[in-house]
């Protein structure tokens, strides 16, 4: 029996371990292991590929929200608007802070209270969020700032937010060996402080700073995985337009868009469909974030996620695997 990786990292090291090796042999035999030139320069490569004036590697994408959140001045016991449909970091990283994280629904009339004093966004799997325009026309009104977690969409759409923030978790569309993050900004302040904040405060003895690092092994790694990001996109849009037109009629597909973290369908049969996948060797996943008790999970939120199943959808799949997952749904509704 054929198996189906959602996700599969060993192959993807694989097909760049000739690029990838020496890079991390001349980093760990250089002994520049922390904040040195390979973060500067994937510091660049990043704010050119996205269309900003700054980056900043973090360490993980969670610490990027929560240091964009300090660096926009949020304060304990502030109330930040957050979406329903996001992965629970977006809301922690408000937690965090000391802020209060209040939801709102997926595809919802959409109105900023008047006590809220920032918003976040989600871009998820690739799909920039609904009500765009809408949440960052009334940020502008309310002078208020706009954060963009971008964590599994980056490239999506122009940086419209005081910070676009990404996560390089490995199974993300650009992805280290481990954990990495980095916030983007054309706001030289915000840069600045990100900067400092990420390293204990070192510039200015004054403030309580984080340690929130991104090594350079994995910056390197990084550097080396951003030359083929634009293939790798193109890959998996290629995976996504054979799920269109194979499985059309068959489930509800997503909206068509140039880039994919993932490919989410949706059907009242999710969990049978889980279960008869998974028997047939193909790895899914169910597409549900659930939240800390106390933070509302709003209704449409709730049933998109109960119905809602990702393929697989990364640039390592040949035609038959993806020819086969196909197959199996389609045998599946027969």
């Amino acid at each position: 029996m054929s198996y189906v990786k959602f996700f599969n990292p060993g192959k993807a090291y694989l097909r760049i371990k000739d690029e990838v090796l020496p890079e991390i042999d001349r980093v760990l035999t250089a002994g520049d292991l922390i904040l040195r030139k390979d973060v500067e320069d994937f510091e660049k490569n990043l704010a050119e590929y996205v269309g900003t004036k700054y980056a900043v590697a973090v360490a993980s994408g969670t610490d990027a929200l929560i240091l964009s959140l300090k660096a926009a001045g949020i304060r304990h016991g502030s109330r930040v608007l957050v979406p329903s449909y996001t992965f629970r970091a977006t809301a922690e990283a408000v937690h965090h802070v000391g802020a209060i994280p209040y939801t709102y629904d997926m595809d919802g009339v959409f109105e900023i209270p008047q006590e809220v004093k920032a918003v976040i966004v989600a871009h998820i799997a690739g799909e920039v969020c609904a009500n765009m325009e809408k949440i960052v026309e009334q940020c502008k009104e309310r002078r208020i700032p706009l954060i963009e977690d971008a964590a599994q969409a980056i490239g999506a759409a122009p940086i419209r937010g005081l910070t676009a923030t990404y996560s390089f978790y490995p199974a993300k569309i650009l992805g280290c060996y481990g954990d990495g993050g980095a916030v983007c900004t054309d706001d030289a302040s915000v840069a600045e402080r990100i900067h400092d904040l990420r390293n204990h405060c070192k510039d200015d003895w004054r403030g309580w700073g984080y340690n929130s690092r991104l090594d350079n092994v994995q910056a390197a790694v990084l550097n080396v995985k951003l030359k083929h990001l634009p293939a790798d996109i193109a890959r998996r849009k290629e995976i996504a337009e054979m799920y269109d037109v194979a499985l059309e009629g068959v489930v509800e597909l997503p909206t068509k868009r140039e880039l994919y973290q993932d490919y989410i369908i949706a059907t009242d049969r999710r969990d049978e469909l889980y279960e008869y996948l998974k028997e047939r060797g193909i790895e899914t996943m169910k597409n549900g974030y659930p939240f800390p008790i106390a933070l509302t999970k709003w209704l449409k939120t709730q049933e998109y996620e109960s119905r809602s199943l990702r393929l697989p959808c990364n640039p390592e799949l040949t035609d038959p695997e993806v020819e086969h997952v196909i197959m199996t749904i389609r045998a599946f509704y027969e």
